[in-house]
């Protein structure tokens, strides 16, 4: 098997889009307005962004009780050719990060950690030191 693709399950479609679109620079692949759903080309794997209401449909999930969340929320990672610049191009958009690029040793890494509207972790990194 081979990860051909993420999907986000969010609430709000429109910002989502907008935020990997023109905050991440990522380019679509894909928009369907009426299903809400798109798709970004990241090489391999893509990321799709799902509605979650469509998908509590699509999975028969209306019964949940009120307020129980059917989705868990992930770690997106992304290999980046320079932490730093592409940290301070997020930064220049509004993008507040959860920590600023650092070396991790027991990963062989520079990384740097920041929130999509959703909240769901991204991990911008560069392999080795």
């Amino acid at each position: 098997m081979k990860l051909s693709q993420v999907r986000l399950l969010v609430n709000d479609f429109h910002e989502n889009v907008a935020f990997y679109k023109d905050v991440m620079e990522i380019p679509m692949g894909f928009s369907a307005e009426e299903m809400q759903f798109a798709s970004f080309n990241t090489g391999e794997t893509k990321i799709e962004i799902f509605s979650r209401q469509n998908i509590v449909e699509v999975l028969d999930e209306n019964h949940l009780p009120t307020g129980t969340e059917s989705q868990s929320k992930f770690l997106l990672a992304f290999a980046v050719d320079d932490v730093d610049e592409v940290c301070a191009r997020l930064k220049e958009k509004g993008v507040e990060l959860l920590n600023e690029p650092h070396d991790r040793q027991a990963w062989n890494a520079r990384v740097a950690h920041l929130r999509d509207p959703e909240g769901n972790v991204i991990e911008l990194y560069k392999h080795p030191l």
